[in-house]
């Protein structure tokens, strides 16, 4: 962007002006001590070549990463040419981008003013008047956008943009059916107002149903009018994709690789891999698998098509050939820094914390500590029942979140924090980070039951925690340990009868036999005075896994004498 710019503000210093002709060349310009050039030939030309001297000074200050100074000289360079509109806009975005909307404001309006002024500059003034709270002042900025560019969609979507934000839906409605109802719409245009109702179906801001619908007709009537260009190709297989109409969007694909996959080749992997997400949607194992090979054959040795593979293939859960792709994609491109966390999360999922310790180590070697690198560190230690070294790992990334990026601290993240404290018995500490969880997630079903089994666990709370494992159960009411959970506080509570129907769909439910299942069904059972059932759950309990306390149960409960 600023290259170009460079180059507009060169040709405007070489010209002699905008549309202007000079006959004869200025004298030379001395320079002034502040850097600007003097000239007493050419007021306008000593102006331009002023203008271009602060743009360069300011982009040699954004290649020293210095953005204030930078800004200003850019600042500098619009207050001696202001006609340049590509550069105020550069330069709104940034003080848009730092949150100065009111500088924002004040270059774009003194582009505005400009005799050219193009519909873009009033589209990113409304922007600016948005976030400098001046609503008025925008309505009027996305009017003036939509005046100069009726076939632009960037003021009507301010427009309509405003009036969902106010509640005012019948009126956006009806700058959005404006738009739409033109005389001869382009197809960009209907595409583009497809997407808009996408994006606000997708905030709530219109009813789905009302928002897919419009889009749908939107889509349609743009496919009519025949587009050829790729991009509008692409949106329209986009629209259609995000609106579930998937055979639609396979055509488009399809054609677009057909007809423009020779553009290039990250084009062509873009589209196949595309094609081979949405074949799998509908179970088309054949072309699945042609857009498969035709990535693998097309480039082998290119890591990210690797690594591609392996995102579509964690999709489809198929982990084995996930972490395969992954191990190809590392061996041919060692830095790529993502690969590594999804490696080591797909080796613990597959029960190989040893191999994701190993990645993890070779991440370590290469990339500075961050939260990733921290928190994966932890999630093996934890796989390891390497819990209290776990928690500095967690501890660590925690401290690397809230400096730099405090969104990484999600409801998973709390989750395991919860796991380790509860292991080490700092129930208080699990408590608090399991609590967490449920604030960033209330309908996170494993932590619902983990909060409420570890109550009933250690007998407390346990009205609380079955209010938990009930919401748990809600979700996802075949869960035999969710089952097992709620079994178990009913058992607490004194109420062993109402316990063993629950406790029972868990063992039959459980994919492999459970230790823990078959020991509180013992302790059911001998509640219910149902003695030999209690001592034949225990004995498959011990069966699965030898434990002490369930070997002093059976001792404590032996079977009655025969009597001679």
């Amino acid at each position: 962007m600023l290259a170009g710019l460079a180059l507009l503000l060169l040709a405007g210093c070489t010209s002699g002006g905008h549309g202007s002709h000079r006959s004869a060349s200025p004298a030379p310009a001395a320079a002034s001590p502040r850097g600007s050039v003097r000239s007493s030939a050419d007021p306008d030309l000593e102006r331009r070549v002023d203008a271009y001297a602060r743009f360069a000074a300011g982009v040699a200050h954004d290649l020293r990463r210095e953005p204030r100074q930078a800004e200003a000289e850019f600042s500098a360079s619009l207050e001696a040419d202001p006609s340049h509109e590509l550069l105020a806009l550069e330069l709104s975005r940034r003080y848009l981008r730092n949150r100065e909307p009111a500088r924002a404001v004040e270059v774009l309006l003194r582009a505005s003013r400009q005799p050219r002024a193009s519909a873009e500059v009033f589209g990113w003034l409304g922007v600016a008047q948005l976030q400098a709270t001046n609503q008025t002042g925008a309505i009027k900025a996305f009017q003036e956008a939509t005046r100069r560019a009726p076939d632009s969609f960037l003021g009507y979507r301010g427009l309509a943009q405003i009036h969902l934000g106010n509640g005012r839906t019948n009126e956006a409605l009806r700058v959005l059916d404006q738009a739409a109802n033109r005389k001869n719409p382009p197809p960009a245009l209907l595409i583009e107002m497809a997407g808009f109702y996408l994006l606000v179906a997708d905030g709530r801001l219109l009813p789905k149903e009302i928002a897919e619908a419009r889009a749908l007709a939107l889509l349609d009537r743009a496919t009519a009018l025949n587009p050829l260009e790729p991009e509008l190709l692409a949106g329209l297989a986009e629209g259609y994709h995000r609106l579930q109409q998937i055979p639609r969007a396979i055509a488009l694909y399809e054609g677009l690789l057909r007809d423009h996959g020779s553009a290039g080749l990250a084009m062509r992997q873009a589209l196949r891999r595309q094609l081979f997400d949405l074949y799998l949607r509908e179970r088309d194992a054949t072309n699945a698998n042609r857009h498969l090979e035709g990535l693998l054959t097309e480039q082998p040795t290119n890591p990210q098509a690797h690594y591609a593979l392996a995102t579509l293939y964690l999709e489809e859960k198929r982990y084995p050939d996930a972490a395969r792709h992954l191990e190809q994609a590392l061996l041919l491109n060692p830095g790529l820094e993502p690969a590594y966390y999804q490696l080591a999360g797909l080796q613990l999922a597959l029960g190989r914390p040893d191999l994701a310790t190993e990645t993890i180590a070779r991440a370590r070697s290469q990339f500075p500590a961050g939260f990733l690198l921290e928190f994966y560190t932890g999630l093996t230690l934890a796989a390891q029942e390497k819990y209290l070294e776990a928690l500095d790992a967690y501890a660590a990334a925690e401290l690397h979140a809230r400096v730099r990026d405090p969104a990484r601290l999600t409801h998973f993240f709390y989750f395991q924090l919860g796991l380790a404290n509860e292991r080490l018995g700092r129930h208080a500490e699990a408590e608090t980070a399991l609590r967490r969880c449920l604030e960033l997630e209330p309908g996170n079903a494993e932590a619902l039951n983990y909060l409420g089994y570890m109550w009933a666990e250690r007998g407390v709370n346990l009205t609380e925690a079955r209010r938990l494992i009930d919401r748990a159960l809600a979700i996802e009411p075949d869960n035999p340990a969710f089952l097992d959970s709620l079994a178990w506080v009913l058992y607490q509570q004194g109420d062993a009868a109402a316990a063993l129907e629950p406790q029972l769909r868990a063992v039959a439910l459980m994919p492999e036999p459970d230790a823990t299942l078959f020991d509180h069904l013992g302790d059911i059972y001998h509640a219910l005075g149902r003695a030999e059932e209690a001592r034949e759950a225990w004995r498959k309990s011990l069966e699965i896994e030898p434990d002490p306390k369930v070997e002093q149960k059976l001792l404590a409960h032996p079977e009655p004498a025969v009597p001679h």
